[in-house]
């Protein structure tokens, strides 16, 4: 058999990546194109933007190594050769692969002027600067300088020019400043001419110093936005028909960039955007190269990065190098020359047949190609490597590669573990995949910020230093390399295909399998159906951890820790939730023997535990009695109960894997410590990882069927050990426990509504609904739709037969509208908690979801005769939405009450909507249920609009023979009926059906009670709304009486003919304030309406209105008025002041004012009052002139005594 290098030659165009700047001009470089069906797709997109000028901005992303730069540099080939001839090859291929292309590129060269192309590097600090020298220099290379206008850098070099021929002492002078920077006068042009800052910026520090102060100011462009619009205005009468320009390496330029300048860069990147976007005849493209969107860094980058580059995002038309697999396996066919022929003998050795014959069955293969391509393009195009290393080859290349490193490398550069290099050096075997691993295996080190890439590539390297053979190390590295590619539905890390990423034989693959397995570097993931690595943390974290274990308690809750971890979660009775159309579940739960044991209800695990059905694994910590488990577990006798006894104790190494765990976890909360150890967090992590999955394969052994590892115990065909084959078997037990135990569960199939929470969206749906139901408004706007209260109408009350409720109805959906009818039932004439309902449908045989229970209930509480009342512990609530919300939420605290109908009530109703109820309240008035909250409400309105004395007085003001007196049978039933309203909130139903019959007849059973309630609140409101205008009249007629009139006379003529008899010294004598206020009163009395002025005496008599007296108000305004009337006419006409008497006397211009008054005895008010005159007076001291405060003293003493 040959050697490889005998035949296989590898074509060394590949060798080496492309550089744009480089090689922009290197034909060979060019004619080396490979098209493809993807990058001609691709370089269409760009043709056709130059053609309907549109999308000039465009950022092109794609992995390394997949030929971006070489796609883009026969763009700018194609676009700046205007005649064809460097391009006339590269055409010719292309037409092979896409004519309609080839056509629009010969349409291009004929009719479009070339473009001038740019390179971008992105290596400068100031990217505005690195604009106007990539432009420069391309300008330079294409001969075209004398476009280009003078810059700071050309006008300083022109400066030094003409001091050197003109002014020979300044340039003398010039020469020594230069050497004191460090430089000759030779090295500092040369900066200038590389347009260096420093340079530029040394030269305007020297510039004043040789020319008298005056600063350099040559006034050139220095703006790349501006100089590009100039030079491409200026390239028309060249021949140009624009400017191409590529930053090439934009994601190494971000990735590198400062942090203090990027803001400003990404203003430059904006304004060439935009100049390319706006520019029309003369087109400006510029296209950024990138190995991935700025969205897919993560928090690689920083907010502040990610935030400036949104304004340069949002101008750019993001174009995917999206490169099919096939094309890429091409690619790889190009590149590797042999004849098929000299391929045979390894093709006929059996395992190569073996392995190659098996690797179609992958999905990544079998899924791409047919069996003949797969011959043709793997097999025979990518040997001497294997299926899967070709495969790897182009996965990894895509995640990890850079341009040092790439597809391309591998195959076609000299250079260690490459293919060429493996070929060379006389290799007899076809390559497995651990070349890749290999090769790259540097750029796994170092891609920390590709977590799971980096995180394999320590496991691999850890299990590497445990490997024996050759062999073993080739298992390691195969696994490697599939979980960083990490393409379960491709290629999973199975048996099969990790032996067939390795090229070993069936034997010597197991055998060192087992040996790894044996090790504990490698073990098999039973879940997931996957090898993976063991983790081994090194020796220092070791010691720590075990430091951390011994500190543990030596018993630890281990059930709870056990459950922490379990990715035993959730089984769902598939079989069951497809026939009910809802998701009922099973939850797994850890207890030990004593836990279970101690258990004496089933209920208080399903309270802890919310599940339909509970899997109980019970943790073994020591030898446990079967028989006292299956023994306790009739008992409960709840079928919903599965017990899982495991055979196995869960011994030391099962606990020290949590302790483990546990001391991991604590670890990674320590902040010293990781601030300490900063390298050992990503080990931490890796190795909690491991162990919750070590844990897990551990509890899948001891508690899944399919391991026989454990015994089932369950009530339902009494108890028995049951058997199961694995876990479809289990799972269709499970559904037979919930066909058992909740066999009358409705079937509504919409698993929005039918569930036990709802979303707040699918609430507020369900609002709509109950309303329109409680309201009584029309359903059938439900009937249609999309909206989600239409769907969950139909759902719920439609498709079940609930609407029409006839034969149609759901079996399940007709038995709960049983439940809730019969619970309606129970609440005749008495509170019952919704508890009651809940347990029923929530509890066997239904097992009900809360989400569909309100709408149940409103549409049986609207459909009853009698009226529902609903309270919040003993507060009668209005019946809607909300409250049927909160019902389903707290049941226990709510509860249903129903009022037996009659005629009785109904005519006791009737009277009271009379009585109390305003016209706009009775339009208001939408269902029966507010009914009763309406008239209490406006009973309770009407109360509130009674006068306080009404309100409170408690024995009458009138005698029998007046108008007003109230039978005192009666006048106790108005009272007792006054207490009924001084509640702030009353329960409606209460207060007209118990409350208010109790306090009229001193009974509240029996509907026949309710005829006489009618007429005697008839009464007493009557009573009441006229009780102040008898009282009024009483008092006016007694008024009259003590001014010596007649019950018929007018009041008013009565007070004023009293006032005109009195002496005028009377009605200038100065009085008590009530006293005066009267006096003054009838003097100015105008109206002969009685009862204001009624109101305005007992006002100005006793200090209070008539409508807030009490029960001695009455006697006592009329002892007070009788006195004032006694004071007033005891004072008689004398010129003489009486003994005792003072007079004052004011005379201001034509008025004067006299009154008497009698001296008061000083007590400590009046002294007070005296001191704060006296100080304010003396306060103001000589501010005010003696006049002045006389003055100010009189005024207030005449505004005093005017009144």
């Amino acid at each position: 058999m040959n050697k490889f290098k005998d035949f296989i030659e590898i074509d060394k165009k590949f060798q080496n990546s492309i550089n744009l700047q480089l090689d922009i001009d290197n034909l060979s470089k060019l004619n080396s194109y490979i098209p493809t069906h993807s990058s001609i797709l691709v370089l269409d997109g760009f043709l056709n933007n130059v053609l309907s000028d549109r999308d000039k901005a465009n950022i092109l992303i794609g992995p390394y190594g997949k030929g971006k730069s070489h796609l883009l540099l026969v763009l700018l080939a194609l676009l700046n050769d205007g005649k064809g001839d460097r391009t006339k090859k590269t055409i010719n291929k292309i037409e092979k692969v896409s004519k309609e292309t080839a056509e629009k590129i010969k349409i291009i060269q004929s009719s479009v002027k070339p473009f001038l192309p740019v390179i971008i590097s992105g290596t400068e600090k100031d990217l505005n600067k690195e604009f106007i020298i990539a432009l420069m220099e391309s300008l330079r290379k294409n001969n075209l300088m004398n476009v280009a206008p003078e810059s700071d850098y050309g006008k300083a070099l022109e400066v030094i020019a003409k001091w050197q021929k003109d002014f020979k002492q300044v340039y003398e002078s010039f020469k020594q400043i230069v050497r004191e920077y460090g430089r000759t006068v030779e090295e500092f042009m040369g900066e200038l001419k590389e347009m260096k800052e420093e340079a530029l910026n040394i030269f305007k520090e020297i510039h004043p110093k040789l020319t008298a102060g005056s600063e350099f100011m040559p006034m050139t462009v220095n703006n790349a936005m501006t100089l590009y619009g100039e030079i491409n205005r200026a390239l028309e009468s060249y021949g140009y028909g624009g400017i191409y320009i590529i930053f090439d390496e934009f994601s190494k330029y971000i990735e590198g960039h400062e942090k203090d300048t990027f803001a400003y860069d990404m203003k430059i990147l904006q304004d060439i955007c935009e100049l390319a976007n706006n520019s029309k005849k003369q087109q400006i493209h510029i296209t950024f190269v990138a190995h991935k969107s700025i969205k897919e860094y993560g928090n690689a980058l920083s907010s502040d990065i990610v935030n400036a580059f949104k304004g340069v995002e949002g101008r750019l038309k993001e174009v995917r190098f999206v490169v099919s697999a096939q094309n890429n396996y091409e690619l790889i066919q190009h590149v590797i020359k042999k004849k098929v022929s000299d391929c045979k003998p390894w093709f006929q050795e059996q395992n190569n047949k073996e392995i190659i014959g098996e690797s179609y069955k992958i999905p990544c293969f079998s899924g791409l190609f047919t069996e003949k391509e797969y011959k043709k393009i793997i097999m025979e195009g990518c040997f001497p490597m294997l299926p899967l290393t070709a495969y790897a080859l182009l996965n990894i290349s895509e995640k990890v590669a850079q341009n040092e490193r790439s597809i391309f490398t591998f195959l076609a550069n000299d250079e260690k573990g490459s293919l060429i290099n493996i070929v060379e050096n006389g290799s007899e075997e076809l390559l497995s995949v651990d070349v890749v691993y290999d090769y790259f295996q540097n750029m796994f080190r170092d891609s920390i910020s590709l977590t799971n890439i980096h995180n394999e590539w320590l496991k691999a390297d850890y299990a590497l230093t445990k490997a024996e053979s050759l062999n073993e190390e080739k298992i390691i590295k195969a696994m490697a390399i599939l979980h960083m590619i990490n393409r379960n539905e491709e290629v999973p890390v199975r048996k099969t295909e990790i032996r067939l990423a390795t090229g070993l034989n069936m034997a010597d693959f197991v055998s060192s399998l087992e040996k790894l397995e044996s090790k504990n570097i490698v073990t098999y993931r039973s879940k997931l159906g996957v090898y993976a690595f063991k983790n081994n943390v090194g020796v220092n974290l070791d010691n720590q951890m075990n430091n951390m274990i011994e500190k543990q308690p030596l018993s630890l809750n281990w059930q709870e820790e056990i459950a922490t971890v379990s990715e035993l979660d959730y089984v769902l009775p598939k079989k069951y939730n497809q026939e009910y159309t809802m998701t009922r579940y099973f939850k797994y739960v850890y207890m030990t023997p004593e836990q279970f044991l101690n258990t004496s209800k089933s209920e208080y695990l399903f309270e802890t535990y919310k599940a339909d059905g509970l899997i109980i694994c019970l943790v073994m910590l020591k030898d446990g009695d079967v028989n006292q488990i299956k023994e306790h577990l009739k008992e409960l006798n709840d079928n919903r109960l599965v017990v899982i006894y495991p055979e196995k104790i869960f011994g030391f190494s099962e606990q020290q894997n949590i302790r483990k765990l546990k001391a991991v976890e604590k670890l990674l909360k320590d902040k010293d410590f990781l601030e300490e150890n900063k390298v050992l967090q990503q080990e931490l992590e890796i190795y909690k990882e491991d162990l919750i999955f070590e844990i897990n394969v551990e509890l899948e052994k001891s508690y899944l069927p399919e391991n026989n590892r454990c015994k089932y115990f369950n009530t339902l065909n009494g108890v028995t050990e049951l058997c199961f084959e694995n876990q479809i078997s289990f799972n269709r037990f499970l559904s037979e426990i919930c066909l058992s135990y909740y066999e009358h569960a409705p079937k509504i199939n919409n698993e929005l509504i039918n569930r036990k929470s709802v979303s707040a969206q699918i609430k507020k749906a369900r609002n709509l609904i109950i309303d329109a139901i409680l309201n009584e408004e029309e359903l059938n706007r439900f009937e249609k739709g999309t909206s989600s209260e239409a769907t969950i109408f139909r759902a719920t009350l439609m498709h079940t037969g609930i609407l029409k409720g006839d034969s149609s109805e759901e079996e399940g959906c007709r038995r709960i509208i049983e439940e809730i009818d019969a619970f309606i039932g129970q609440c005749a004439g008495k509170k019952v908690s919704f508890q009651v309902l809940y347990n029923k449908l929530l509890g066997k045989d239904f097992g009900t979801r809360k989400g569909v229970i309100p709408i149940f209930i409103a549409k049986e509480i609207i459909n009853l005769q009698d009226t529902p009342i609903i309270y919040l512990q003993n507060k009668e609530v209005e019946i809607s939405s909300s409250i049927l919300n909160n019902i389903n939420e707290k049941p226990q605290d709510y509860y249903l009450f129903i009022e037996k109908e009659s005629i009785e009530k109904e005519k006791y109703l009737k009277v009271l909507e009379e009585l109390f109820l305003s016209e706009e309240l009775r339009k208001k008035q939408k269902s029966k249920m507010q009914r009763l909250n309406n008239i209490v409400e406006s009973m309770q309105r009407w109360y509130r609009s009674l006068d306080q004395y009404t309100l409170t007085f408690t024995k009458q003001l009138f005698e029998e023979n007046e108008q007003g007196y109230l039978e005192e049978d009666a006048f106790e039933r108005m009272y007792s009926f006054r207490k009924v309203f001084k509640g702030i909130e009353l329960n409606p139903r209460e207060v007209l059906f118990e409350k208010i019959p109790k306090a009229i007849c001193h009974d509240n059973s029996g509907d026949a009670v309710f005829e006489n309630v009618t007429l005697q609140i008839e009464e007493i409101k009557k009573y009441m709304d006229n009780n102040l205008v008898n009282a009024k009249k009483k008092t006016a007629v007694q008024v009259k009486s003590i001014f010596g009139a007649r019950a018929d006379e007018s009041l008013s003529a009565c007070l004023k003919n009293w006032y005109s008899k009195q002496s005028e010294k009377s009605k200038s004598h100065i009085y008590a304030e009530n006293i005066t206020g009267f006096m003054t009163y009838i003097e100015k009395l105008t109206t002969n309406d009685e009862d204001e002025i009624v109101s305005r005496l007992c006002k100005i008599i006793t200090g209070i209105y008539i409508n807030d007296w009490k029960n001695d108000s009455y006697e006592r305004f009329v002892e007070e008025l009788t006195y004032v009337k006694n004071t007033i006419q005891s004072i008689k006409e004398s010129e003489q002041s009486t003994e005792g008497e003072n007079k004052i006397s004011i005379k201001t211009g034509e008025s004067t004012i006299e009154r008497f008054f009698e001296p008061d005895s000083d007590d400590s008010t009046s002294y007070f009052l005296q001191n704060a005159i006296e100080d304010a007076l003396e306060e103001f001291g000589d501010t005010l002139e003696l006049n002045q405060k006389v003055s100010v003293l009189v005024k207030a003493l005449e505004e005093l005594l005017s009144k």
